[in-house]
C-alpha cells in the first residue's frame, strides 16, 4: 500500500474506512463484485454474504471507476484508497468498534429500490446513528424498475437522461419514498446530485450491482464525502497498532485465525499482541500476517492469502499465533511493544469490562455473540429505558435463568432472557421450563427488541387489571405412592388435595422452597377439568421435574404464591380466604423463613 502524505501538515494519511451494510438480498455483496471483477457472490449460499470480508479499493481503481466524474467534479484524490468492510447484514459493522466510537469512517447503506425500507434497513439506521457514523445510502436495483432500459456502467445522469418519462417517473417517486422514510426518522434526504450541504443531508445515489449503473456517482460521493469533511481524522502516527477483531475462524494448516481490521498504527510479524478474550485480554506473539492481494477479498480470495513482514493502516489483516481460540469477535487487538506489556494489557482489559453490565437492578438478561452486539443491543435498549440485570457475551447458563427467576417475583415485566445468536445449554433449559421464564430468540435486534416489549406491555396490563380473582390462591398437595404414570416431560402423577385450590399454570414449590415445575393439565376420571379442591385425588400434569429427581411420591407440594399475593391476603382479603387457605399462607411463610417479615409486609 502505498504511503500518502498530507500535503498541508506533512502527516501520513490512511485510507478511510467504509462500511456496506443493509437488509439481506438487498445487493450489498453484488455492488462490491461488480468494481472487484470477482465472483465472490456466486460461490456463496444463497448468493447472500456468509463471512466477514474485506476489500481494499486504491486510489488508482476509484479514478477508473469514476472515470469523467472525477475531473468533472474537480476532486483531486489524496486519499491511499478506500478500505471497504462487506457485512452479513450489519453484523460485521457492530463489530467494527472502539472505546466510544466505530472504527468505520463512512458507511454506504444500500436500500432495494423496488422494496424500500426493510427490518434490518431500520435496524442498520438504528445503530448507524448511535455511533454517529455519517452514512450515504445506494438506492440499489433500479434496473428492476418498470420500463427500465439498462445501460451498462454508465453514470446515473448518463443513463437516467435516456429513460422514457414513464421510467424516471418510477424512479423518482421511489427515491421520493425513501427520503419520505428518513424524514420520519427525522433525518433529511435527497438525491445526491441535488445535495447542497453533505453535512446535513443524507444524500440518495441510485445504482443497479447487475450493470453498474450509478456506480461511478457512489464511488464519487464515497472519496468525495471523505476526502472533503475526514482529513484530520484521516491522521495517524507511526505508532503500534490498534485494530478491532472481526472474525475468529479456523483455517486449514493454520489453526485458529483472526480477521482483523487495523485502524491506526502499524503491525509487524515480529510483534506481540493483547487481544479482547472470551473471559480476559491475553498476550500472544504473532506467528503470521497474511493479507488479501488488492482488489481480492478476505472471506473468499480468487489468490492464496500472501505472507507480509508489516501492515499499516487503513488495512484488512489476517492474523495466526498460538492461543487465539479464546478471542472473542468485536474485541480490541493492540501491539505491545517491549516493556509495555502490562499497560496495554490494563487497557484492553478496562475497555472489555466497560461492556459488560452485571447489577442488582430488577432488568432483563441479555446474552449475545459478539462484544459488537453487546455494545449495539445494550444501547438500543437503553434509549427504550429497559432496564438490564445482566448483559454479556456467550450463550444462556443456569445462574443467568435463576437470575430472571429472581426479578419475576417484583417484576414480572422484566423477568426475560433476551439472546442474539446464542444458544440457551442445557442445564439452562431445565431451568426455563422449571421456573417458566420467557426467551426471546432472534438473530435480528429489530424483530428481538420488538416482540420483547409486546409481551412486556401484555405483562404490564395484566399486573394493572389485578383483582381478587387475579390473585394466586393457595394450594397444597401431596403425590401418592404407586400413582406415577409418566417420570417426566411432563411428569404424570396421582395427587391428593390436602388444602386450598390448584388450577393449571400454577407453579409448585416443596417444603425446601425449591420451584420443581408448573401444573399443566388436571383429569379426574380421565377428563380434564379447570381446578381441584380439598379432598379430591387427581391426576396432574407437571411441567419441568423428573419423578424420582426433583419430586419423589409421598412429597408435600405448595403453589407457590407471590409475596404481594399473600401480603394482599392476609392484609386486605383476609376475611374473604377460609381458615384453611390462611393456614396454607402460614406455612408458606414458614417455608421462605429465610425473610418471613418482608414476605408478610412486616
Amino acid at each position: 500500500m502505498s504511503k500518502i502524505i498530507e500535503e498541508k501538515t506533512g502527516k501520513r494519511i490512511r485510507s478511510p474506512i467504509g462500511v456496506i451494510l443493509g437488509h439481506v438480498d438487498s445487493g450489498k455483496t453484488s455492488l462490491l463484485d461488480k468494481v472487484r471483477g470477482t465472483a465472490v457472490q456466486a460461490r456463496e449460499a444463497a448468493g447472500i454474504t456468509q463471512h466477514v470480508g474485506a476489500s481494499f479499493f486504491p486510489s488508482e481503481t476509484i479514478l477508473e471507476v469514476c472515470g469523467s466524474l472525477l475531473k468533472d467534479s474537480k476532486i483531486k484524490l489524496n486519499i491511499p484508497g478506500v478500505l471497504i468492510i462487506d457485512t452479513p447484514g450489519h453484523a460485521a459493522f457492530m463489530n467494527l468498534r472502539k472505546r466510544g466510537a466505530s472504527v468505520a469512517d463512512i458507511a454506504i447503506l444500500v436500500v432495494d429500490v423496488t422494496r424500500g425500507f426493510q427490518a434490518q434497513t431500520y435496524e442498520s439506521l438504528d445503530i448507524l446513528r448511535a455511533r454517529k457514523t455519517p452514512f450515504i445510502i445506494a438506492a440499489n436495483k433500479i434496473d428492476r424498475i418498470s420500463a427500465w432500459k439498462s445501460n451498462p456502467n454508465a453514470t446515473f445522469h448518463e443513463t437516467y437522461s435516456k429513460q422514457i418519462a414513464k421510467a424516471s417517473a418510477d424512479m423518482d417517486n421511489r427515491i421520493y419514498d425513501i427520503m419520505g422514510e428518513l424524514s420520519e426518522l427525522r433525518m433529511e434526504g435527497d438525491r445526491y446530485d441535488k445535495v447542497k450541504d453533505f453535512q446535513k443531508t443524507v444524500a440518495i445515489v441510485p445504482t443497479s450491482a447487475k450493470t453498474g449503473e450509478g456506480i461511478p456517482d457512489l464511488f464519487l460521493v464515497l472519496s468525495g464525502l471523505t476526502q472533503q469533511f475526514m482529513m484530520e481524522k484521516l491522521e495517524y502516527s507511526e505508532g503500534p497498532g490498534v485494530g478491532t477483531i472481526l472474525e475468529v475462524k479456523d483455517e486449514e494448516g493454520l489453526g485458529t485465525t483472526i480477521d482483523v481490521i487495523l485502524y491506526d498504527g502499524v503491525i509487524r510479524k515480529k510483534d506481540q499482541i493483547v487481544i479482547g478474550g472470551r473471559e480476559k485480554p491475553v498476550l500472544l506473539k504473532i506467528r503470521a500476517l497474511l493479507e488479501p492481494k488488492e482488489l481480492d477479498e478476505m472471506r473468499d480470495p480468487k489468490d492464496k492469502f500472501k505472507g507480509v513482514d508489516e501492515i499499516y493502516a487503513s488495512a484488512g489483516v489476517k492474523i495466526a499465533a498460538q492461543g487465539l481460540d479464546v478471542a472473542l469477535s468485536g474485541a480490541p487487538l493492540r501491539v505491545a511493544l517491549p516493556g509495555k506489556e502490562e499497560e496495554v494489557f490494563k487497557a484492553v482489559e478496562e475497555e472489555l469490562e466497560s461492556f459488560r453490565i452485571e447489577t442488582k437492578t430488577n432488568g432483563i438478561i441479555l446474552k449475545v455473540d459478539t462484544l459488537g452486539s453487546l455494545e449495539a443491543i445494550v444501547d438500543m435498549l437503553k434509549e427504550k429505558n429497559i432496564p438490564i440485570q445482566k448483559a454479556d457475551v456467550g450463550a444462556v447458563n443456569k445462574k443467568d435463568v435463576i437470575d430472571a427467576a429472581i426479578v419475576a417475583e417484583k417484576t414480572p415485566e422484566y423477568s426475560a432472557v433476551l439472546c442474539f445468536n446464542v444458544n440457551v445449554l442445557t442445564d439452562a433449559q431445565e431451568e426455563v421450563e422449571i421456573n417458566d421464564i420467557k426467551v426471546f430468540s432472534n438473530n435480528v435486534i429489530y424483530n428481538l427488541i420488538d416482540e420483547y416489549e409486546r409481551w412486556m406491555l401484555d405483562v404490564q396490563e395484566a399486573i394493572k387489571s389485578e383483582s381478587l380473582k387475579d390473585l394466586r390462591m393457595p394450594g397444597k398437595i401431596t403425590l401418592l405412592p404407586n400413582l406415577t404414570f409418566r417420570s417426566s416431560k411432563p411428569a404424570v402423577v396421582g395427587i391428593e388435595v390436602l388444602g386450598g385450590i390448584i388450577h393449571p399454570g400454577q407453579m409448585l414449590i416443596r417444603e425446601d422452597n425449591k420451584r420443581v415445575g408448573r401444573i399443566r393439565q388436571i383429569q379426574d376420571n380421565q377428563e380434564s377439568i379447570r381446578e381441584a379442591t380439598k379432598g379430591m385425588q387427581i391426576a396432574i400434569s407437571i411441567k419441568g421435574p423428573t419423578v424420582g429427581r426433583q419430586i419423589k411420591e409421598g412429597d408435600v407440594l405448595y403453589v407457590d404464591i407471590p409475596e404481594k399475593h399473600a401480603v394482599l391476603f392476609m392484609k386486605k382479603y383476609r376475611d374473604m380466604i377460609s381458615n384453611d387457605d390462611a393456614m396454607i399462607l402460614e406455612e408458606l411463610a414458614v417455608i421462605k423463613r429465610e425473610n418471613v417479615s418482608k414476605y408478610w409486609g412486616w
